[in-house]
């Protein structure tokens, strides 16, 4: 007997499709790990395996508990840090344009057995199929081992698949606004103003601006002003001025380079600008310190 015709397919809707995995990781931080902070353009979760950390998303603070993960929209500013002695943490980040996803916003969602189950799986069958360890803190690819078994890759796809699946399945989540604490948002801009502050002491002798800076760490250039006043009494660019001064004042006290020698490795353009800066900042110009410098010499 001829069966075409007879049955029909069950169309099988997939409401949560990845389009891509763009990290895998699993780390192990200590209380002195801080993460500088990103923004892009994927979904990114963080699962706290063991210990406790601090979460800053845009400009909100949170604590993360073990058995919690938070999730980053695309496009969210975020940043971590340890708490306490150490955290073990995994970050997924990954390519999902499902309307479904829309669930995940704002959330702070605790595991069950099930979904740290699956998440292990997740972790296990990315091991097998990705090259190199999963605490490569800079990894922005993830590459094909020479030995992926079969169809790797998309028993990771499944399996993250499937986790967030029954994460909206289970509805177990906590709102963010629940768990916001001021403290950690504090901790969080200090982070913050102290990355800026080394990022402007690594580049003392380069000409960065204030938006080199903005890109750095992924804010408006309002709330970073705010934020870096707040913390250091400056403006990011004054700041950075100073910086060049002390150099400035360094070098001349080697008595080795000529001033104007000096003006042009620290990139201020002319003669006559450091020499107004350096006076502006020190009270002295560039020669009357000079001399200051080799009266107590003498002395």
């Amino acid at each position: 007997m001829d069966m075409i015709g007879i049955f029909t397919p069950m169309e099988l809707k997939a409401q949560i499709e990845i389009e891509g995995i763009v990290t895998l990781h699993y780390f192990a931080y200590t209380k002195e790990f801080a993460f500088n902070g990103e923004r892009h353009d994927f979904w990114e979760f963080v699962y706290v395996d063991r210990g406790e950390v601090g979460v800053l998303a845009e400009s909100n603070g949170y604590d993360l508990h073990q058995g919690e993960a938070i999730f980053h929209k695309p496009g969210e500013y975020h940043n971590i840090w340890a708490k306490n002695r150490y955290a073990n943490v995994v970050v997924v980040s990954f390519v999902c344009h499902s309307p479904a996803m829309a669930f995940f916003e704002n959330k702070i969602i605790p595991f069950g057995e099930e979904h740290s189950a699956l998440l292990g799986k997740l972790l296990r069958a990315g091991e097998s199929c990705f090259a190199g360890p999963l605490d490569q803190v800079h990894q922005t690819r993830l590459e094909l081992a020479p030995d992926s078994p079969f169809g790797g890759p998309q028993v990771v796809r499944c399996y993250l698949e499937l986790l967030l699946l029954r994460l909206v399945q289970d509805a177990a989540d906590i709102a963010r606004s629940a768990r916001s604490s001021p403290e950690v948002k504090q901790q969080g801009e200090t982070n913050i103003a102290g990355a800026v502050r080394q990022y402007l002491r690594d580049n003392v002798y380069e000409d960065i601006t204030f938006e080199d800076v903005l890109s750095t760490v992924c804010f408006s250039k309002s709330y970073l002003t705010r934020l870096f006043r707040e913390q250091t009494g400056s403006g990011v660019m004054e700041y950075y001025l100073g910086l060049k001064i002390a150099e400035a004042r360094r070098l001349i006290s080697e008595l080795e380079l000529s001033f104007t020698q000096i003006a042009e490795r620290l990139h201020f353009g002319t003669i006559h600008y450091f020499s107004a800066v350096f006076k502006k900042k020190t009270g002295m110009t560039p020669t009357e310190y000079k001399h200051s410098v080799q009266s107590r010499a003498v002395l």
